[in-house]
């Protein structure tokens, strides 16, 4: 009863709430694959950079047309829910807002033909002049209209001094299972400061679309602002992710049932995977979702790797399908978003949910989440397939928004990065 009144009060007072926001990651363009953008040398983190440094993105993608193509890319200023605002492309961008790609190489061992393109941003040619969120628009032809893929990416400003801790609730109900999160930051450098022009927004593993969003400071102390409601910044804590070691086509790893070969793509049978909740705890080191591409058999991952057909399967416990139910399969791997590209499919046949993707040589992680189809929950995603436990280590990305008074744009003040398991 107090978790169900938690999450009512919640729900009625719009604190803490599960944020529903567009989604900018999108691929048009179906013979493109591994859609890839992250800070230099970190593969894995999120697309943050810090305006005004020396930081760099690296974006890259695959084409199937295995063919050189005429690709450019642009970037857009959007507001902190990733609607468009009313800028021209000078008030934000430093330099040239319309950039061709110019590198790329073409695959080769690969069964898979594939062209791989890649570049850094910001670069000589061009950077933001603001902080905020953005979106990197990839087109063909010179053709703005010929989209073939938009990817988020967040530019931040160091104006706030943040402190960000992770806690187990106090509420005993939800103590052992979730996470909260804690946190205070000073705005003495933000100009002519209004309370009420701040958002902030946690992120968990970088699951967008589950961010969760809070306006109103528990408490201010002078420039001092503590966010610290047991309704707010409530995370379930899950389990640490199933992973696949697809490294090698050729031998199979520990999760992988069979390979079977054809003349153009491998097909990997993944083992069954089964609900967790009735395992205890086992802390071990995990991707929280994300993927590296890499391989075992050649040098060069980004145009030797090849690509896979790969089969997940997850089996209820009484192997019938959850018909109040959705199973989706969670991860980069399916962009992190609870869509058709994530969802899992029941075989009448076998008694089991599959799904089927086509990926990149590469280590992945992921895990399984079932929403209730008429009232969903982000709070009882893991609940049924893989247990939650505030032990579990996740990573979290902290974003301060400030829409300071007689501007269009929102501005991010402030940036945190940190994994429960430094805490």
């Amino acid at each position: 009863m107090i978790r169900t009144s938690i999450l009512l009060i919640c729900l009625f007072l719009g604190l803490g709430k599960s944020f529903a926001q567009e989604n900018p990651d999108k691929v048009f363009d179906s013979t493109i694959h591994t859609v890839l953008i992250a800070p230099m040398g970190r593969p894995l983190d999120a697309p943050v950079l810090f305006l005004n440094t020396r930081e760099r993105l690296q974006i890259s993608f695959d084409d199937f047309k295995a063919q050189y193509q005429d690709y450019y890319y642009t970037i857009e200023l959007v507001d902190s829910t990733w609607k468009s605002i009313e800028m021209n492309d000078f008030e934000y961008v430093n330099g040239f807002n319309q950039n061709k790609i110019t590198t790329y190489s073409i695959s080769s061992i690969a069964a898979q033909k594939y062209f791989h393109y890649q570049f850094n941003f910001p670069n000589n040619y061009s950077s933001p002049k603001l902080s905020g969120n953005y979106i990197l628009k990839v087109y063909a032809d010179n053709n703005k209209d010929k989209l073939i893929f938009t990817k988020r990416f967040f530019v931040a400003e160091n104006l706030t001094e943040l402190n960000v801790v992770v806690q187990a609730p106090f509420d005993g109900t939800i103590t052992r299972s979730h996470q909260k999160i804690k946190l205070s930051m000073d705005i003495k450098n933000v100009p002519n400061f209004q309370n009420d022009q701040l958002t902030v927004k946690v992120i968990q593993n970088n699951r967008y679309n589950d961010s969760r969003e809070v306006r109103t400071p528990s408490f201010i102390r002078g420039n001092i602002l503590e966010f610290n409601n047991e309704e707010e910044l409530l995370f379930p804590g899950g389990n640490e992710y199933r992973w696949l070691d697809l490294q090698s086509l050729n031998l199979r790893s520990d999760r992988v049932a069979a390979i079977e070969k054809n003349s153009k793509l491998s097909t990997i049978i993944v083992k069954p995977d089964f609900s967790r909740t009735d395992i205890l705890y086992n802390s071990f080191r995990d991707l929280n979702g994300g993927y590296l591409i890499m391989n075992t058999e050649s040098l060069q991952s980004e145009n030797q790797n090849d690509y896979a057909s790969v089969i997940f399967t997850y089996v209820t416990k009484d192997r019938k399908p959850l018909l109040d139910k959705k199973v989706y399969l969670v991860g980069a791997l399916t962009n992190n978003v609870l869509d058709k590209n994530g969802e899992m499919q029941f075989d009448i046949r076998q008694g089991v949910y599959q799904k089927k993707l086509l990926l990149k040589q590469g280590y992945y992680s992921y895990a399984y989440i079932l929403r209730d189809r008429e009232t969903p929950s982000f709070m009882d995603d893991f609940v049924e397939t893989e247990g939650s436990y505030t032990e579990t280590e996740n990573n979290y990305i902290v974003l301060i928004y400030y829409h300071a008074p007689g501007t269009r744009n929102d501005q991010i003040i402030g940036f945190s990065n940190l994994s429960t398991k430094q805490n």
